[in-house]
């Protein structure tokens, strides 16, 4: 190799060690139009191409695009991401961003293609993992979600979230003590965690320990005084226990909070029914009513009240009204057939 050649080379090679690969490529293709059979010109430029391939984009140019993101503006996100893209082909990060934009998007496939691209890159990119999570639950495909759940757990056991959304889909498919033991551990590493301390009772409230379900309602409530969710949840819990006064003022209290909570006045309708004030039982249906005309079990819960009072012709009118809002609600449609039978 001639000196001229040798000097081309080795500034091609400290271009690159510097990162800068278009330059290096350049030179190398320079030598190469003279001596196009170099071997070791020919090696270093493939060298160049698999590393230009894997080159890692700078905080600063992530930094830019995370800004975007965080302005809430997901297509703009995936304009500036496609704009670095070919500068960086295989930059985890960009896929798990631009996964995030599209579940933002409600593209739900885009996203999770974009995930599994940032999981190929960066198997261990526990992040991405767990977007890939939530992106395939609210597809449909809750065995996969799991998998990735369980994934990331294996590298990091301490992520509340993971844990939380694990308990959620072990609470939907009713596998009570595994979303007991996932809302257990969600709690343990985040004690703040207010969303699943009302998920952990919600979980208690389906095993009957209804004991257990108050502390943790009460503990979301000393969290956050104004979660009404929560409000709700324990006016069930004491209903359950049978301290029906408390119900009534634990309900009262979360309608005091938001004064259109549909179900917060049925489930207070149920409680004044037990205490056999009717009465104020039908101002609370008719108000869960009004908040949503659809309500289907407000009206089913007229319909039962009016057939307490004696009043069966009523009742048979509002059984009618939720078989007409739903007409597969079973529990109306039995307690239409026995109203009937009455007249």
């Amino acid at each position: 190799m001639s000196l001229k050649k040798q000097r081309l080379l080795d500034r091609a090679k400290k271009n690159a060690k510097k990162g800068n690969f278009d330059e290096a490529k350049e030179i190398l293709e320079s030598i190469l139009k003279d001596s196009p059979k170099d071997k070791e010109v020919k090696k270093e430029l493939l060298h160049i191409n698999q590393a230009k391939k894997n080159t890692r984009a700078t905080r600063s140019e992530l930094q830019k695009i995370i800004s975007v993101y965080d302005e809430g503006d997901s297509k703009k996100t995936l304009k500036e991401i496609e704009k670095i893209s070919n500068k960086f082909p295989r930059e985890p990060v960009l896929f798990n961003i631009s996964g995030a934009c599209y579940k933002n998007l409600n593209k739900l496939e885009f996203a999770i293609n974009s995930f599994k691209k940032a999981l190929e890159i960066e198997p261990d990119y526990v992040e991405a993992e767990y977007n890939l999570g939530i992106a395939l639950r609210e597809f449909g495909q809750i065995d996969e979600a799991k998998k990735c759940y369980e994934n990331v757990l294996r590298t990091n056991h301490a992520y509340p979230n993971v844990h939380n959304n694990l308990g959620n889909i072990f609470l939907e498919h009713n596998e009570l003590e595994s979303a007991l033991n996932h809302f257990e551990w969600a709690v343990a590493y985040q004690p703040e965690f207010t969303t699943a301390h009302n998920n952990l009772g919600s979980t208690f409230l389906a095993l009957g320990r209804e004991k257990d379900a108050v502390r943790s309602y009460e503990t979301v409530i000393a969290l956050d005084p104004e979660a009404v969710q929560a409000h709700n949840n324990l006016g069930i819990a004491f209903h359950k226990l049978g301290k029906l006064d408390k119900a009534v003022e634990i309900y009262q209290k979360a309608i005091k909070l938001n004064s259109s909570y549909s179900i917060a006045y049925n489930n207070l309708g149920n409680v004044l029914r037990d205490l056999k004030k009717f009465d104020e039982a039908i101002k609370a249906y008719n108000k869960a009513i009004k908040s949503r005309p659809d309500y289907a079990e407000a009206f089913n819960n007229l319909g039962n009240i009016y057939k307490d009072m004696g009043k069966v012709k009523k009742s048979i009118e509002f059984y009618d009204k939720a078989l007409l809002i739903n007409p597969g609600y079973v529990e109306a449609k039995n307690n239409l057939d026995n109203a009937k039978s009455l007249k």
